[in-house]
């Protein structure tokens, strides 16, 4: 059971490196060796645990997911069912301590690599339309799929706006998506 979890350890450590490694180079420069580097490991015990980048992008994507839905629940665990989507713009959006840049920069990159790579073009996509999905329930089912999908298109459009331009799209997007969400 230790060993598992040890490789579970160093496979998220791994993944964490990628993430930085592609937030401040790229996919393109997100080398293996760069990557084993950012890691301290060698870049054959980083092919012990991944075949190649598409392998760690897949699961980048699940980390990023899971990361966002523990924000989610962090923010909102003690709200009332009416504020849960003001929470979820929050958990997405808001700039506080526990912001995290290379996220937003690795949803940037990983959106980007969607386009070339088919499988994880489908995942983002399947992604995507269950956030939509769960923006409306989350609205007690006020927001109908084409306002939740503007609310999720805005939260990734804030994204990559801040991805590229932090100063200027600190503070704006999330009081803004909340209003787009009351409209």
């Amino acid at each position: 059971m230790g060993r598992k979890s040890e490789r579970e350890n160093r496979r998220r450590e791994i993944i964490a490196a990628f993430g930085r490694v592609l937030a401040d180079h790229g996919f393109a420069g997100a080398t293996m060796t760069a990557v084993a580097e950012n890691a301290g490991l060698s870049p054959g015990l980083l092919h012990h645990h991944f075949k190649d980048k598409n392998e760690m992008l897949e699961e980048l994507l699940t980390s990023l997911i899971g990361g966002f839905k523990k924000r989610f629940s962090d923010f909102c665990k003690d709200q009332p069912a009416e504020q849960k989507l003001e929470c979820y713009i929050d958990a997405a959006l808001k700039l506080d301590q526990h912001s995290d840049s290379i996220s937003a920069k690795c949803w940037v990159g990983l959106l980007a690599e969607a386009l070339r790579n088919p499988v994880l073009f489908n995942r983002v996509k399947r992604h995507l339309e269950n956030e939509v999905k769960i923006v409306s329930e989350i609205s007690g089912n006020k927001l109908s799929e084409q306002k939740s999908s503007a609310v999720i298109s805005f939260i990734f459009g804030a994204l990559v706006f801040g991805a590229f331009a932090p100063r200027k799209a600190a503070g704006f997007a999330a009081p803004a998506a909340k209003r787009l969400a009351k409209s």
